[in-house]
């Protein structure tokens, strides 16, 4: 700060002559002499007549692989050099942040999440699984990488993980299996609890005793199974996405929906009750497929429900609701570009934006005079098992004569990659399947 001075009038010994005193801060610092810089605060830089612009600046990060600077009173944070110690030195540095790797074990796990940061990989000599004997609560910003080769167990008697809110994590290559339910918790979320913001990648959800994921936050599934549960695979009142994912063989539903999801290039199929229950949320499917549910392929109860070229074998039910709940609306099912090889049923909304087809019959109000085609034989769809045709996914490939081949124009395709990435003729067909030149 610059301090003004005025000028001083001394008298000694006597009657002196006034004197005029000189502003003792020259150009330079505080008490220096004339064009003498003040010398600069602590991380800082000089600053004129020794201001320190940095003085009071707090620029650490929290980040032990950033270094804490300031230049004129602001931050920067820029990484250290690769390879450089953190984490106790159980990792290094990589691009700012803290990764390495961490024993194989369940403190290894543990471990990682205390560092922050990462991608964290772990030790495993080949595939492993880590049995836990409590549940790994994540309350870090962290990204734990198992590289395909790490299972964590909870026994049976825990789940396996949790993420609290306000926090974000990844996880890579990892199966989570044997979640065990606890009555404590509410949510029952035997495989994953997520509160925060969770990105699952690469990775499998399965053989947990309860739900396998319970969703309440913001949850991405990306190349990733959830699978074999004898409730609900997933439970999801918050913010969910799905893509290039599987749901299959979770006796309860595929999945129970509340909130708002989204499944693109994603198959949900051998799931004995229901596929999707979508229960007053708001669900959308993008070049996705729901097969091989026995008893309903999706139920939309009271919710929102858009078909965008996707395949439906199996049937699609509309409700208004459980007035005992409260949940009266009428549900609403918008399909484009969809195939149903099944019925619609119940008295929900059914609405057609065009060049859909329903097998065998006329129920889901789709519009044979504009675009749709209704009534189409099974001889005449020709739509094959569900089957490893290419891609991440399981998908119905159109054969050879179908009618589904070569019905919509360039410019009403909506996607121009199937279910499988492959890409879509100058003439698309209906459904998730592209059937290729």
């Amino acid at each position: 700060m610059r301090y003004m001075f005025g000028c001083i009038c001394v008298l000694a010994l006597g009657v002196m002559p006034m004197v005029g005193c000189s502003d003792p801060q020259g150009p330079g610092g505080s008490g220096g002499s004339a064009g003498t810089a003040g010398a600069a605060g602590a991380g800082g830089t000089a600053g004129t007549g020794g201001t320190d612009l940095c003085e009071g600046v707090e620029c650490n990060d929290g980040n032990e692989c950033t270094e804490d600077t300031c230049t004129d009173g602001v931050c920067g944070n820029p990484a250290v050099e690769n390879g450089t110690a953190c984490g106790g030195g159980a990792a290094n540095c990589q691009s700012g942040s803290c990764a390495g790797m961490f024993v194989c074990t369940e403190q290894g796990i543990r471990d990682a999440i205390a560092v922050g940061g990462g991608p964290h990989r772990f030790d495993c000599d080949g595939p492993t699984t880590v049995t836990t004997e409590a549940e790994i609560v994540i309350d870090k910003d962290v990204i734990l990488d198992g590289e395909g080769e790490l299972t964590v167990d909870g026994k049976l008697e825990h789940r396996v993980f949790v993420v609290e809110t306000g926090f974000e994590a990844g996880l890579r290559g990892i199966e989570a299996t044997g979640g065990g339910l606890l009555v404590a918790h509410s949510d029952r979320g035997a495989g994953i609890s997520n509160s925060g913001t969770l990105t699952l990648t690469n990775s499998t959800v399965s053989g947990n005793t309860a739900v396998g994921i319970v969703n309440s936050g913001t949850l991405t599934l990306t190349n990733s199974t959830v699978s074999e549960h004898p409730e609900p695979g997933i439970l999801n009142s918050g913010t969910m996405a799905l893509t290039n994912s599987t749901v299959s063989g979770n006796i309860g539903a595929g999945i129970v929906n509340s909130g708002t999801m989204a499944l693109t290039n994603s198959t949900v199929s051998g799931n004995p009750a229901t596929g999707i229950f979508n229960k007053g949320g708001t669900l959308t499917l993008t070049n996705s497929t729901v097969s091989g549910n026995p008893a309903v392929g999706i139920f939309n109860r009271s919710g929102t429900l858009t078909l965008t070229n996707s395949t439906v074998s199996g049937s699609v039910t509309g409700d208004i609701g459980d007035p005992l709940s409260g949940e009266t609306a009428p549900s609403t099912t918008t399909t484009t570009n969809s195939l149903v090889d099944g019925r619609c049923n119940g008295n929900g909304d059914f609405l057609s934006t065009g060049y859909n087809i329903e097998s065998p019959g006329d129920t889901c109000g789709f519009d044979p005079d504009v675009t749709d085609q209704v009534n189409v034989s099974a001889e005449d769809l020709k739509l094959g098992p569900l089957a490893d045709n290419g891609g991440p996914t399981m998908t119905h490939a159109l054969l050879p004569g179908s009618v589904a081949i070569d019905v919509i124009p360039t410019d009403m395709c909506e996607a121009d990659k199937d279910q499988r990435g492959f890409p879509r003729d100058s003439m698309c067909d209906v459904g998730a399947f592209e059937v290729q030149p």
